[in-house]
């Protein structure tokens, strides 16, 4: 009879199939998730609320799959697991591929909540529900199979491929591999995946004959602790979602940040299942303590961008090494793993659909992290108060002066959450919804009082209070800009058709006159109601041109005029939607310059506002304008106060050279009229051989992080 305490020939093979079919599932998960999102992010404005929608998406498929994974186990023979999980697994290879199809493209902005959680159901759900049940399943099977080793250190296994997977997508697959192909390899992929899950099944079904293989004792587990499991399982989903919204949105929106607080978030799922010795919760209630001091003393970030986002992962880091140390410390025998992943995948859910769902409906701001932070302090006090080995145990003196220190704390971060009543007074307006946050809010700049309407941290738009400026074109859009000076210069009595893709608050519409029609394309159904209401803004109120606005996705609008046959050329197109850093990358791309090639007429102008902090586009469009016959000029203006004109950087497009050349000297003209000095005034134009290293941008193919200024 053989000893299970001793290894078998082929034991070690055997091995090596289980840990690498959790990693592979598991990298497939985490390349799936910005795959698919860099598919459906264009079709809602490059919105961050479609990265929270999908991170919400995933941790209730993710529940899914660990439900399937607990009944599978729970209530089916060995001898049945392998029929029915192959069975689903042919369920999962038949519904790919996993990127949706153009079908699903939006016709509107209405309901982009509704549309992107069905299209996540219908075109991922499937296959990654099957993908995440891989964990827990295989686990179970590796404790059937090698009944005296712990199947915990494979949940690490499988948090580094996720890590892996998550890193390598943005730095090595995007720059290099197109979407579609790349779809094709995961999907590839995935039947490999499914066939080695599917020996692991074959492997523990043979081995559950042995006699020598313990009788599976399924561990009772008190419902306080199954709670516990949930709720630390959803704090650290909360502050995860909770810092991404913060550092995304209110700190800056580039969509590599993204990839940090999940990272931070994987790293400690890592650390924490590997070794109970890697968890020092003295220390990482410390530095918790310390780095949301720091963050909630400086939250409009005066310490400097990079110190902001670095405390902002630190606090989550510590966070989560709180709540997922806690949890393995709670964890279950071995037996009981898929009731443990169970509630761990419930709490992920919970916590998911309540910063995706719930909380834009009952908060006005992203007060997420406060709350998350709350329940962090008050469950490491529960848990500690209960831990005979913590200095914070109850019987032990320094009990009552600590769990009242706690206790006002945890009231503090809790006061965060509450609506303060000076809120009003700093902010006429505001508003949350799928796309952000929106303040109207008035600011002293030097003699003049502005009103400024604030999109997270990205300025939307400025119009000054004075009656007698109150008309005059301000920041990127003013006289002294490189638009201004194209607006000013148009000819006397040409009626001038303008399309502008992005709002704001209508600032261009002040260069208009009697005859000039200005159509305005917005995504944003908040911002055209700000921007309509002349008790914020009224730009649009009195421009003297004719004024229409369009809801939706500018790209997809002009497209559906011209299918519809009702489009007419503009003199002018304005692509206004690259000074935010969440770039909408498909305004970028050879389809969309073949509609705005389509929407200029043949002595048009298409006007791209560049101006940005951290991507250098420019060239991109410049590229993209040369694969359809256009000649650029790319001009950058410095900040002139007494022309209201900020800093800003505008590349313009015509077919014919003519024009450009006349912009050239309109602006060196407009320079030497008002005496100002050449510097900060940068003209060039990008010729071919210039162009020859910028990869041309699709919308299977493109890469942002090639951007980065360095």
């Amino acid at each position: 009879m053989s000893n299970p305490s001793v290894e078998q020939p082929g034991d070690r093979g055997k091995s090596a199939l289980f840990i690498s079919s959790v990693f592979a599932a598991a990298f497939l998960i985490f390349l799936v998730q910005p795959l698919v999102a860099k598919r459906i992010l264009p079709w809602f404005g490059g919105s961050a609320g479609v990265w929270m929608l999908c991170l919400a998406f995933y941790q209730s498929a993710l529940f899914v799959g660990y439900a399937y994974a607990y009944a599978l186990i729970r209530f089916a023979r060995p001898s049945l697991q392998v029929g029915i999980h192959t069975a689903v697994l042919a369920l999962a290879v038949f519904s790919l591929p996993v990127l949706p199809e153009d079908s699903w493209r939006p016709t509107d902005a209405r309901a982009p909540t509704l549309h992107i959680a069905s299209m996540l159901v219908f075109s991922v759900a499937l296959p990654f529900s099957v993908l995440a049940s891989t964990g827990p399943l295989v686990q179970a099977w590796f404790a059937r199979r090698f009944p005296l080793r712990s199947p915990y250190p494979l949940y690490a296994v499988s948090n580094i491929g996720s890590l892996l997977a998550l890193v390598s997508y943005p730095f090595w697959i995007e720059p290099n591999v197109g979407l579609g192909a790349t779809g094709g390899a995961w999907s590839i992929a995935f039947i490999a995946t499914a066939l080695a899950i599917l020996s692991c099944a074959i492997v523990a079904r043979r081995d559950s004959a042995r006699p020598t293989s313990p009788q599976l004792r399924v561990e009772r587990i008190a419902f306080r602790r199954a709670l516990l499991w949930v709720l630390l399982s959803a704090t650290a989903v909360i502050m995860l979602m909770g810092v991404t919204n913060h550092i995304t949105l209110d700190v800056a929106s580039v969509p590599f940040l993204w990839i940090l607080p999940l990272g931070a978030y994987l790293a400690t799922f890592i650390l924490c299942f590997a070794s109970e010795r890697l968890y020092l919760r003295d220390a990482n209630l410390l530095i918790a303590v310390l780095c949301a001091v720091a963050t909630f003393r400086d939250p409009d970030g005066a310490s400097g961008l990079e110190l902001q986002i670095a405390l902002y992962c630190a606090l989550l880091f510590s966070t989560c090494m709180l709540m997922h140390g806690e949890l393995y410390k709670l964890r279950p025998a071995s037996e009981s793993l898929t009731t443990f992943y169970l509630c761990i995948s419930g709490g992920g859910a919970l916590g998911g659909l309540f910063v995706g769902l719930v909380a834009p409906q009952i908060f006005g701001g992203y007060h997420e992290l406060p709350l998350g932070l709350a329940v962090t302090w008050g469950l490491v006090l529960f848990l500690c108060r209960n831990d005979p080995t913590s200095w914070l145990y109850r019987d032990r003196p320094l009990w009552r002066l600590v769990a009242t220190g706690v206790g006002t704390v945890f009231v503090a971060t809790l006061f965060f959450i509450v609506p303060d009543p000076l809120d009003a007074g700093r902010h006429l307006y505001g508003e949350r919804n799928f796309f952000g946050i929106l303040r109207v809010s008035d600011k002293a700049g030097g003699e003049n009082l502005q009103r400024h309407l604030m999109h997270g941290s990205t300025l939307h738009g400025m119009q000054l209070r004075d009656e007698s400026l109150r008309s005059r074109a301000t920041t990127y859009f003013g006289s002294g800009t490189a638009i201004g000076v194209l607006m000013k210069t148009r000819v006397n009595g040409d009626d001038t058709r303008v399309g502008v893709i992005g709002l704001g608050i209508g600032t261009l519409a002040s260069y208009g006159r009697p005859g000039d029609l200005f159509r305005f394309y917005e995504i944003d159904p908040a911002v055209i109601r700000i921007a309509e209401n002349p008790a914020y803004f009224d730009f649009l109120a009195k421009s003297a041109s004719r004024i229409e606005i369009v809801e939706g996705d500018g790209r997809l609008s002009l497209e559906a005029e011209h299918e519809s046959g009702s489009a007419r050329p503009f003199d002018i197109l304005v692509i206004d939607a690259f000074t935010s850093d969440a770039i909408p990358v498909h305004l970028l791309t050879q389809e969309a310059f073949e509609i705005y090639r389509r929407s200029i007429a043949d002595d048009g102008v298409l006007a791209i506002h560049v101006s940005n902090r951290h991507f250098d586009l420019a060239p991109i469009a410049a590229k993209m304008g040369q694969q359809f016959g256009l000649s650029n000029i790319d001009l950058t203006t410095p900040r002139q106060p007494d022309r209201l004109s900020a800093n800003s950087r505008w590349i313009f497009l015509s077919p014919k050279n003519e024009r450009i050349d006349a912009l050239a000297a309109a602006m060196l003209a407009d320079r030497l009229r008002a005496g100002l000095e050449e510097s900060g005034f940068i003209t060039q134009r990008f010729d071919a051989e210039q162009l020859e290293q910028i990869p041309v941008w699709s919308d299977d193919f493109s890469d942002l992080f090639g951007a980065l200024r360095h």
